[in-house]
């Protein structure tokens, strides 16, 4: 065996102890994350309507009425391009917009990776709000673009 392939053997396998004893590298694409859609629109008159796909996965048409949790859970891929996007549709108005995307919850600063993985989306009535931990809240979308 030439000393270059011996080398590139050593050199593998310390990537792969090194990441090992990094809580939080180690296998980052087996967590998994759990997505929250919660309905929190003031009328009851027809249901929020919530269509949640990637490229890979199409999780289908889903109604959700006022205080109702649509929610779904998986696990990252190997190659770190994990993306979902949603439709949202209430009476007349839709709109559709990527809810999750690999990176955005990798950092080590992000309460969404420590310790349960979980994000919150809350539709109201003047848009969409995101959350880590299901008590602070930002308002990342409108309705309409503005």
């Amino acid at each position: 065996m030439s000393h270059q392939v011996r080398g590139a053997g050593f050199f593998l396998i310390f990537i792969l102890v090194i990441s090992m004893a990094q809580p939080g590298l180690c296998f980052y694409w087996n967590w998994k994350f759990h997505v929250h859609l919660l309905n929190r629109l003031s009328s009851n008159a027809h249901p929020l309507m919530v269509h949640v796909r990637s490229g890979d996965d199409d999780l289908g048409e889903h109604a959700v009425w006022r205080d109702g949790d649509f929610q779904f859970h998986f696990k990252l891929n190997f190659w770190e391009t994990t993306l979902f996007y949603c439709d949202f549709t209430y009476g007349n108005k839709h709109k559709r917009f990527d809810i999750f995307v690999d990176g955005d919850y990798k950092s080590e600063s992000c309460v969404c990776n420590k310790p349960h993985k979980t994000v919150y989306w809350r539709v109201e009535d003047d848009g969409f709000y995101r959350s880590c931990d299901d008590q602070k809240y930002v308002k990342v979308h409108d309705w309409y673009n503005s």
